[in-house]
C-alpha cells in the first residue's frame, strides 16, 4: 500500500520527533549539530533541516510512501512560538520538501 507522506512534527531542544499519521511510524532524532541556543529553540535553520531530513529518511525507510505534496503538522514546540520562530520552522519544513505546513499547536 502506498501512503501519503503526512507527518506530525514535534520540536524540542536539539531534537525532533516525527510520526507518520497513516502508519504510526515514530522516529525520535537527536541533532548531530545543535540547532538550539539558550535564547531560541531553532537558532540554526540549517542544522534543524539536517535533523528533519535524517528523521524523514528513517520514516521513508519503511517504504510505500508517495512524495507528492507531503504535509507536515507541527504538533509540539518547546517554549513559545513567536512569529520569527514560526517562520524559521515553516521555511525549514518547506526546504526539506513539505508542500503544506500546518501549525496545530493550539488545537
Amino acid at each position: 500500500m502506498i501512503h501519503r507522506l503526512d507527518l506530525d512534527v514535534a520540536i524540542y531542544r536539539d531534537r525532533v520527533q516525527v510520526t507518520h499519521r497513516g502508519s504510526g511510524t515514530f522516529v525520535d532524532m537527536r541533532a548531530e549539530f545543535a540547532f538550539s541556543s539558550d535564547a531560541r529553540l531553532v537558532e540554526h535553520a540549517r542544522y534543524f533541516e539536517d535533523t528533519l531530513v535524517r528523521a524523514m529518511r528513517q520514516v521513508l525507510a519503511e517504504g510505500g510512501f508517495s512524495l507528492k505534496e507531503p504535509i507536515a503538522h507541527v504538533v509540539r514546540f518547546d517554549g513559545d512560538l513567536d512569529e520569527t520562530q514560526k517562520a524559521l520552522i515553516e521555511t525549514g519544513l518547506r526546504e526539506t520538501g513539505f508542500h503544506e505546513v500546518i501549525f496545530e499547536l493550539d488545537a
